[in-house]
């Protein structure tokens, strides 16, 4: 008798040393160790030391161009890319809450009718079966000792603010595209006005040699080539119409709007880009672009995905309690007698699922390097375009230079055959020719503007167009 008293006793105790053991050392294998990818480093990228360049958020008002200001903020509003990328971030957030609610208590409210059939009761109540009602409120929480759900809400929030970068990619892109077309429209149209007056000049020469073959000074075949000249700038002027309109379709769809509600209002005077501070590229780069951001935020998300995963490995500690009523009489269910209360703390402990833990850990792992990969390859374009961005800019500057130096030769030459005219040295013909060698060096020179344009606003885009990451919020 006192050795089963002993043995009584010493049943809870027993049981708390097998599972503690069982906790310890019965969990199911981790399987396999795997060494997770790397993500390329500064260093390792030779990036300079972080320097001051600081861009603007609104760099394209540096313009000071009021029709691109109303373009700009018109696209920001309307534009169904960036609503889709609202719709995403809202849509992220809701699944952050849907994870964040997991980890703290649930309570649900139950009634249930229950038919019980059992033989013994048959003897005594004389039916084969009995019905049971039952009100109650059940409560549950799980204990996240391991830290599961605390990673998977790490997770969500990762996903969130990776949709959150991406959502200001989008931004950063509608922005230069805005920019571009604006850019051209800006180009076709004063192409357009210079070409009305090439078209003038060349109508007038063509007069001029109608005149001259009249008087039997020329051939009658020297025509031809005037012919031609005008033939080919009424073709050049029907191209430059055609991309007018194309521009102006393009701002409205950017705008959100039909391609006949020609967004794009009278544009400002094509003028060179202000000259950005930039001395070269550094590492603040990786932290100034939101495509790269939105790349490391899903690094760090699936980083909690794999803990998420090695957690399911570890036991389960879950405590329901719940209180409500019970009768086996629909009178008597909401008596004082028929009150029901309880409590079952329960513990899961994960032994053998067929190898399906340890299937999504390696899944999980496996997207971890397939993020850290496409952070690494999206490091590399980005500095490939910003390398290209600022080549093209620097480029776009000596263009420009060499443009200006050649329009202000060409204007000098132009007022030395003016001054010949008056002096009776030359004919009105040779004048013409010099003017329009003139318009032709001052197209020269709108498309060296538009190209050191779009230089500039590329180079912004590449460089982050001023971009600041910011935490998650939920």
């Amino acid at each position: 008798m006192e050795t089963d008293k002993v043995n009584k006793k010493s049943w809870p105790q027993t049981a708390g040393v097998l599972l503690i053991s069982a906790v310890l050392g019965g969990c199911a294998s981790f399987g396999p160790d795997v060494t997770p990818d790397q993500a390329l480093s500064a260093e390792q990228l030779k990036l300079a030391a972080p320097g001051k360049q600081n861009l603007s958020g609104n760099w394209w008002q540096q313009l000071n161009d009021p029709a691109l200001n109303q373009l700009v903020d018109s696209a920001l509003k309307d534009a169904p890319s960036l609503k889709l990328a609202a719709a995403r971030l809202r849509q992220a957030r809701a699944a952050v809450g849907i994870v964040e609610s997991k980890d703290g208590p649930q309570l649900d409210a139950t009634a249930n009718v229950a038919q019980i059939h059992t033989d013994q009761l048959k003897p005594l109540l004389h039916e084969d079966y009995v019905t049971a009602y039952t009100a109650a409120l059940v409560g549950s929480w799980e204990f996240d000792f391991w830290g599961k759900n605390h990673a998977a809400v790490s997770a969500a929030l990762g996903q969130q603010q990776a949709i959150a970068f991406e959502g200001e990619q989008t931004r950063l892109m509608l922005t230069q595209a805005v920019i571009a077309q604006y850019t051209q429209l800006q180009r076709s149209q004063a192409q357009a006005d210079l070409l009305a007056q090439r078209l003038a000049i060349a109508q007038s020469r063509e007069k001029l040699t109608q005149a001259r073959i009249n008087a039997g000074l020329l051939p009658g075949d020297n025509q031809r080539g005037n012919e031609v000249s005008i033939e080919k700038l009424l073709q050049q002027q029907s191209a430059f119409a055609n991309d007018i309109e194309r521009s102006r379709h393009a701002l409205a769809a950017l705008t959100g709007q039909g391609p006949q509600a020609q967004a794009a209002p009278q544009p400002g005077k094509l003028d060179p880009a202000p000259v950005p501070q930039l001395d070269s590229l550094d590492a603040n780069l990786l932290g100034r672009r939101p495509d790269i951001a939105a790349q490391r935020a899903r690094v760090e998300a699936m980083d909690s995905s794999v803990k998420e995963a090695r957690a399911e490995f570890y036991p389960n500690v879950k405590l329901t309690v719940f209180a409500g009523q019970t009768s086996l009489e629909m009178d008597q269910l909401f008596k004082s007698g028929s009150s029901l209360w309880g409590f079952m703390p329960a513990i899961n402990l994960p032994l053998f699922h067929s190898g399906q833990l340890q299937s999504n850990l390696s899944k999980q792992q496996a997207g971890y390097d397939m993020a850290v990969q496409q952070y690494n390859q999206t490091v590399l374009d980005a500095l490939r375009d910003a390398a290209d961005s600022v080549s093209g800019w620097q480029n776009s500057q000596r263009q420009l230079k060499q443009a200006e130096r050649a329009l202000a030769s060409s204007r000098k030459a132009n007022d030395a055959m003016a001054s010949r005219l008056r002096a009776g040295l030359v004919n009105k013909l040779s004048l013409l020719d010099a003017q329009d060698a003139l318009l032709g060096q001052q197209s020269a020179y709108i498309d060296a503007k538009a190209a050191n344009r779009l230089a500039w606003a590329s180079l912004n885009t590449a460089l982050g167009g001023g971009f600041q990451a910011q935490p998650a919020s939920h």
